[in-house]
């Protein structure tokens, strides 16, 4: 099954699919419509810097099995404490960025709902899903138990992406810059995810009384949405 059918099948079971992004519709007033346009042209530049598509430059050619991560040990940024890595889940798949924000970069007075044993867990903040040219296509939200990351309310992970400074140093620091300008364009729209993601997950406990919804791996995709960088900024206008 190829990523897109996964995510599809997994997203409609709790919400509807992965349809448009719809990220006109999020954002609000002129302020932010004008931020939006910025950001999305920024994005632009930026994905015309790169020379090759994100995934490319990550993988660097290599063959990808499940669960592999591409760079090996995953892109840190010491001075934020954000991470990522690309994978794909299963054999066949076009593959997904996970982004991650650990304690350290977080707003202060965040905790988790849900913890772990490691103190500096992670909370995953979105992923990124590719098509077959290695084009950004999808965004979408995970349960729990998909990376085991510690588990915070919507409010919290929306403050997380607020509050994101990704820029590492070293061989991957244009596909970080890269990947910080798609969450700064798609920002209305990933609260919009971040949202659906814990509505998804109330509606699958109730629809499922006695079991650990957050655990419960026929819940994969939380919420997801289709994207199209360049025809997301030219439908914000001129």
């Amino acid at each position: 099954m190829t990523e897109s059918k996964r995510l599809r099948r997994s997203a409609e079971a709790m919400a509807g699919g992965a349809a448009p992004s719809g990220l006109a519709a999020c954002i609000d007033g002129r302020a932010g419509l004008l931020r939006a346009r910025a950001a999305g042209e920024r994005l632009a530049g930026l994905a015309a810097g790169l020379g090759e598509a994100p995934v490319s430059l990550l993988t660097r050619g290599q063959e990808g099995t499940a669960f592999r991560h591409f760079p090996a040990g995953d892109v840190y940024d010491l001075s934020s404490h954000a991470q990522f890595y690309y994978h794909s889940h299963r054999d066949g798949e076009f593959g997904h960025i996970h982004l991650f924000q650990r304690p350290r970069g977080m707003p202060r007075g965040l905790a988790p709902l849900v913890a772990t044993a490691d103190p500096d867990a992670p909370c995953h903040l979105i992923a990124v899903g590719f098509g077959a040219r290695g084009e950004a296509t999808e965004l979408f939200t995970t349960n729990r138990w998909v990376t085991g990351e510690a588990w915070y309310r919507a409010d919290a992970v929306k403050a997380m992406v607020a509050g994101l400074r990704l820029a590492p140093a070293g061989p991957w620091a244009p596909v970080a810059r890269w990947l910080a300008a798609m969450v700064e364009f798609y920002r209305p729209l990933i609260d919009v995810l971040i949202d659906e993601r814990d509505q998804a997950v109330a509606a699958w406990g109730r629809a499922h009384p006695g079991r650990d919804e957050l655990n419960d791996e026929r819940l994969e995709i939380t919420s997801a949405r289709s994207i199209d960088p360049a025809a997301d900024l030219a439908g914000l206008g001129p």
